[in-house]
């Protein structure tokens, strides 16, 4: 059930059907592991799956290498890709080039070396996917270095995925490309990819994940509950990750044991032992992505904003409503509008720290809030 077979047999059918997708998966969710899957999934299939990271990387050169390497060390293809890409190349060049793809990128623009690429990738009539991780992150380092060379290749690159039919694309990443595309006007550039948003574990799924063997093995101490139990531990955890199941599990030290030598059972107050444990001055390690999160990807004035706002909805776990935000982040910043707050509530939403319900706005995670409250706040 924890597999994310449904999640897959829906990528995969869009994929099927000529669809490119984004993908919006916050931090911690799993979603290199389905892309991972997804990707043996359709290589079982007759597909050709290039898989691709491109977090730390900001230049379309470093974007077109990485596509390039990957195509090269997939036997099967390369040399059907070399001789389509060869001919593209000589012609680009205007005489003959014997080499490999990759030497020639230092001889032609690397947007003109992606298009050949991708093109000798859709010549070879069999059904491709390129799956790009972490693609949020490249265009905001790029458009940081250069917005005029984000937004060329952003829009080159919707070009290539327009032209060549046989090869689908699947963007994803842990932070909002969408996001990320209107704060440099890129929006346009992605219009023809459908969202699929990978959503965090139902109670059902969760408890799955929990009880599978594998993941019991890695455990610091396995052990079972009841689903009564597991279902307060899912309510206080809230934001139902497997990074986050595994924290609260490996430090769960079950106080019942059975004498049929199954393994020892947990319960309620074992979780909140757990909880507890995480939320001592020596585990803050654990947590900090999530304010390296806001700190590394919010420019300066929309990052101040978010951390009066989480330091704010940290105090109440039934969360604020706008207007009550406002008031407060006025008080820091007389600048702040209701138009400004909004967006920056709506990134924190979309990179899973912050949920709505009845118009208030609250953490996701209760875990996360009582860590947030205890050492970040002001």
């Amino acid at each position: 059930m924890h597999f994310r077979k449904i999640e897959r047999n829906l990528l995969k059918r869009k994929l099927e059907a000529g669809i490119s997708i984004n993908m919006p998966a916050p931090r911690r969710i799993g979603k290199t592991w389905t892309i991972n899957q997804l990707a043996l999934d359709l290589v079982s299939d007759g597909w050709t799956a290039v898989e691709i990271d491109v977090e730390g990387m900001h230049q379309p050169e470093q974007f077109a290498r990485a596509i390039c390497k990957q195509i090269e060390g997939q036997l099967s293809i390369a040399s059907t890709v070399k001789t389509h890409f060869t001919q593209r190349i000589q012609n680009l060049l205007g005489g003959n080039w014997a080499g490999s793809p990759l030497e020639a990128l230092g001889s032609v623009d690397a947007i003109e070396f992606l298009d050949a690429l991708i093109s000798a990738l859709n010549d070879t009539n069999n059904k491709s996917a390129i799956l790009v991780d972490e693609i949020a992150y490249f265009f905001l380092r790029c458009a940081e270095k250069d917005q005029e060379v984000a937004y060329h290749f952003a829009y080159r690159l919707r070009g290539i995925q327009q032209k060549y039919k046989n090869v689908r694309w699947l963007l994803t990443g842990s932070i909002g490309l969408n996001v990320v595309a209107k704060r440099y006007e890129l929006d346009g550039a992605f219009v023809d990819f459908e969202s699929v948003a990978l959503e965090p574990f139902t109670n059902e799924e969760a408890m799955s994940f929990l009880r599978d063997p594998t993941i019991q093995a890695q455990l610091n101490q396995m052990f079972d509950a009841s689903d009564e139990d597991f279902d307060w531990m899912f309510k206080e955890i809230g934001w139902l990750a497997p990074y986050c199941l595994k924290l609260v599990a490996n430090e769960t030290k079950p106080s019942r044991f059975n004498e049929d030598g199954s393994v020892p059972t947990a319960i309620i107050e074992d979780f909140k032992n757990a909880f507890a444990k995480l939320l001592g001055p020596g585990r803050c390690g654990e947590f900090a992505v999530w304010k390296e999160h806001v700190r590394k990807n919010l420019p300066a004035t929309e990052r101040e904003l978010a951390l009066v706002v989480l330091d704010c909805l940290s105090k109440k776990a039934d969360g604020e409503k706008l207007d009550t935000l406002l008031s407060i982040a006025v008080e820091t910043n007389a600048g702040t509008t209701r138009k400004k707050l909004k967006s920056v509530v709506h990134i924190l939403m979309t990179d899973g720290l912050l949920e709505a319900r009845a118009e208030r706005y609250f953490f996701r995670s209760g875990l996360i809030r009582q860590y947030w409250k205890e050492y970040e706040a002001e």
